[in-house]
């Protein structure tokens, strides 16, 4: 046994080696400007852009939870994650997204918290929204490190421990971020993203021929209880409004996270963006249908698993020959870390580009990158420590920071198609999603006002009524301000 762990160690070094390869290739290739540095000079070609936006949203939720749920619960897990993100995201990528590049471009923006700003010509918009992104994506930076930990521990059978497990994929993501900074990210996430789609290819292969061919994997499950899990409609999380109200969150939130918005600016033309477009739903479609059926099949291999969110480490385990088993781990790992990156880069440079530059006398470029260097370091720190005392499972913990970030998308979006919207409008519209959504998870507000559904469906309603009724009674914003959005989005969907 302590071969078989040396081998998938082995295996699993080189691979972390070849990605700090790749990140130290595109550091050399980053200089040492603010443009540079946080932005790749927003110069992303097809390739690198789709591989940031896919490989930052393929996280521990499709390599770790959505096995682990369609272990728990059947195949379905595949329509409660994507039935509407697979043909939304691209919808919104060429409509939201195109503005967003367009006002990054013109302006020269980074953040969502700088375009925020400049729309409403305010003072103080970006803090709250960049505060909002913080603290959402905290909890989905932790599903990241919660992943590394859990593939660690079980691939190696305890050798590595989680909270070792963790550490590592926090360094190896480290040295390449803080030194290559947005281009180290793009040019390790085409890398690893080719990586883990290979292995969950490969998986959904040969997994099945272990076992008797895809019909016999099934037709374990069937046997399972009379075919119960063939059939999960109507139990939770599969009613209804919960399947409706996973498929909103999902699509509206993933779209806003803010690791991804500031990928949007990074392209290197509309041509990349409509490219990335067409390609998306494809690559999505290729993941997540052996993520799921992985953890389904599962079920009856492993009927009495004491943790879901093991299925797929564990089946790698069991079906593949040890030296396979290391680039499973690699695998895995790729998915996990191509999220992290993005997460952390784009937090630190929320704290230099909005606050840092915004309040104090930032006099150089060298100044701001070693900056937002020292905030990665502080937020990896943080993050580590959350990954060890939380104890919530990964698709719990991800679908309270989709939400929340779904909560974000009208107020943001209003700054690019509604012109009558006002600064106060989208703070309240912020503050109601923000702290509505807080009251259902501390239950200050009881779970029946929800009428079924998840909280972000009544909690969205109530938004935009509140940001129409205060947008009707205070002032939008100056007409210079305007007319110089409407000549940019003119002939723009």
């Amino acid at each position: 046994m302590v071969a078989d762990n040396v081998v998938i160690l082995s295996v699993t070094v080189v691979y972390l080696f070849l990605v700090l390869g790749v990140g130290y290739v595109a550091a050399r290739a980053t200089g040492t400007s603010r443009e540079d540095f946080l932005m790749a000079d927003r110069s992303f070609n097809t390739i690198i852009l789709l591989a940031a936006l896919f490989a930052t949203n393929m996280t521990a939720v499709v390599m770790i939870g959505a096995p682990g749920l369609a272990y728990r619960a059947g195949a379905g897990a595949y329509g409660f994650f994507v039935s509407l993100f697979a043909f939304l995201f691209p919808v919104f990528l060429m409509t939201v997204g195109y503005r967003i590049w367009l006002v990054g471009k013109r302006f020269g923006h980074i953040t969502p918290g700088q375009i925020v700003n400049h729309r409403w010509n305010s003072s103080y918009l970006g803090v709250v929204i960049m505060t909002m992104f913080t603290i959402w994506t905290i909890p989905y930076l932790l599903v990241g490190v919660q992943g590394g930990g859990i593939v660690f521990e079980s691939l190696t059978e305890g050798l590595i421990p989680y909270w070792l497990g963790a550490l590592i994929v926090l360094v190896v993501v480290g040295l390449y971020v803080y030194q290559g900074g947005m281009r180290g990210t793009g040019w390790t996430n085409a890398f690893q993203g080719a990586v883990f789609i290979a292995f969950l290819l490969a998986m959904f292969v040969w997994v099945p021929t272990r076992i008797g061919g895809f019909g016999a994997a099934t037709e374990a499950v069937a046997s399972i209880n009379n075919g119960v899990l063939l059939n999960r409609g109507g139990i939770p999380p599969f009613q209804t409004r919960t399947w409706l109200s996973q498929g909103l969150i999902v699509a509206f939130g993933a779209f806003m996270f803010p690791h991804l918005i500031m990928r949007y600016m990074t392209a290197k033309s509309v041509e990349t963006l409509k490219q990335t477009s067409l390609l998306y739903p494809v690559a999505v479609v290729v993941v997540w249908v052996p993520a799921v059926m992985l953890g389904f099949w599962g079920v009856a291999q492993f009927p009495e698993l004491g943790n879901p969110d093991f299925i797929l480490p564990t089946m790698v385990a069991e079906f593949l020959p040890v030296w396979v088993v290391g680039f499973a781990l690699a695998g895995i790992l790729a998915a996990l870390m191509s999220s992290l990156d993005g997460q952390v880069l784009t937090l630190s440079t929320f704290f230099t580009e909005d606050v840092a530059r915004e309040f104090f006398d930032i006099d150089s470029n060298e100044r701001e990158v070693w900056l937002t260097r020292a905030f990665l370091v502080i937020i990896f720190a943080l993050a580590y420590v959350g990954a060890l005392v939380t104890k919530d499972s990964i698709v719990d913990t991800a679908t309270f920071a989709f939400s929340g970030y779904a909560l974000m998308f009208v107020p943001f979006v209003s700054a690019f198609y509604w012109r009558a919207s006002s600064e106060e409008s989208v703070l309240v519209g912020l503050l109601v999603g923000f702290v509505g959504l807080w009251a259902f998870e501390l239950g200050v507000l009881p779970g029946s006002l929800t009428f079924g559904f998840l909280p972000f469906v009544p909690l969205l309603v109530v938004q935009v009524v509140a940001m129409v009724v205060v947008s009707a009674v205070t002032d939008e914003a100056p007409a210079g301000r305007l007319a110089e959005y409407e000549r940019l989005f003119r002939d723009v969907w």
